[in-house]
C-alpha cells in the first residue's frame, strides 16, 4: 500500500516532460545557490557579491514593487521587521520575496551578520528569478509557461525564552518544492542557538536522534498513513541520518523540533515534516 501510494506520488507531480526537465534544471540550480545558510560562521564573500542595487531590480520589471515595510511581530526586546518586499506578476510568471530583519538583540556582531544574510540571500533569490525568466521567455517565446517563487518567514515561537523564525523559499513550476532555514534565538542570552550546542560535549546526539525520527517514521507510515522514506526503493533512498546541523527549532513548550524540508525524508504528499522530540529521549544528553 506504501509502494502504491509513493509511486502514484511520484507519478502526480510529472508535467509536460519537455518543460518539466528546464524547470526542474533551473530549480536545482537555483536551489543549491540558493539554500539559506545558517549563521555558524563566518559570512562567505559569494555572499556580499550577490547585493544587488534596488534601482536595478526595480528597472528589470516594470511591475515590480520593492518596498520598504515597519511590521513589528515580536516583542519589546527582540522582534522581527518585514525589511522589504519584491513582487513580479507576469502573464504566467510570480515572485513574492520579502526580507525579514531582526532588531533588538544585544549581540550587534550577530545581529548585522543575520540580517546581511537575510539580505544577500533574497537579493539572489531575486537575481536568479529574473533570470530564468528571461531563459524561459527566451526558449518559449509567447507560450504560457507557469513558473513562481515565494519567499518569506514565519515566527515558530515567541515567548519569553525563544525567538524562532522560519525562512522558506517555495518554488512552483510544475510540482513544487520547498526550501526551508530555521533560526532560533535565545532571548535570554541574545544568541543563535546550534543543534550541536544544545548538547553535552562529545554527546552523540545525532545516533540518538536517528533512532527516534526511524522509528516514528515507520510508526507514521503503518499506522497514519504516512509516506516516509524508511527504507531504499526504485524511486527513493531511505533515511539514513540526519546532518549534523540538521534544521530545527525550539518550540513554545521548549521542545526540540526536527525539521526537514520537502522530499527530504517522504514522498511530496508528505509536505515539509516536522518531528517533536520528547524530551526523555534527549534527557541524558541534553545541557
Amino acid at each position: 500500500m506504501v509502494m502504491n501510494n509513493l509511486k502514484k506520488s511520484y507519478t502526480d507531480i510529472r508535467a509536460d516532460k519537455e518543460f518539466n526537465e528546464k524547470i526542474a534544471a533551473l530549480i536545482k540550480r537555483r536551489s543549491a545557490a540558493l539554500r539559506v545558510k545558517r549563521v555558524l560562521g563566518s559570512m562567505t564573500a559569494a555572499a556580499a557579491s550577490l547585493v544587488l542595487v534596488t534601482a536595478a531590480i526595480l528597472n528589470s520589471f516594470p511591475a515590480t514593487a520593492y518596498a520598504l515595510s515597519d511590521i513589528p511581530v515580536i516583542s519589546d526586546i527582540v522582534r522581527v521587521i518585514t525589511f522589504g518586499k519584491y513582487e513580479h506578476s507576469e502573464g504566467g510568471y510570480d515572485a513574492s520575496i520579502a526580507t525579514p530583519k531582526i532588531e533588538g538583540l544585544l549581540d550587534k556582531k550577530l545581529e548585522d551578520r543575520l540580517n546581511r544574510e537575510f539580505k544577500d540571500n533574497a537579493n539572489a533569490l531575486i537575481a536568479a528569478y529574473e533570470s530564468d525568466v528571461k531563459e524561459l521567455k527566451k526558449e518559449f517565446g509567447d507560450e504560457t509557461v507557469h513558473m513562481g517563487v515565494t519567499s518569506d518567514y514565519i515566527i515558530k515561537t515567541d515567548n519569553d525564552s525563544y525567538l524562532a523564525l522560519d525562512v522558506y523559499i517555495l518554488n512552483v513550476a510544475g510540482s513544487s518544492s520547498t526550501v526551508h532555514s530555521f533560526y532560533t534565538i535565545d532571548k535570554k542570552t541574545h544568541t543563535l542557538l546550534t543543534l550541536k550546542g544544545l548538547f553535552k560535549d562529545g554527546a552523540d546526539y545525532v545516533s540518538v536522534l536517528n533512532e527516534y525520527l526511524l522509528k516514528q517514521m515507520k510508526y507514521e507510515n503503518e499506522h497514519n498513513g504516512g509516506m516516509y522514506q524508511t527504507e531504499d526503493n526504485e524511486f527513493f533512498e531511505g533515511f539514513k541520518s540526519i546532518k549534523p546541523n540538521q534544521n530545527f527549532y525550539i518550540n513554545s513548550d521548549g521542545k526540540l523540533v526536527i525539521c526537514f524540508d520537502k522530499y527530504e525524508v517522504a514522498a511530496g504528499a508528505q509536505g515539509s515534516p516536522e518531528f517533536v522530540i520528547p524530551d526523555e529521549v534527549i534527557k541524558d544528553i541534553r545541557k
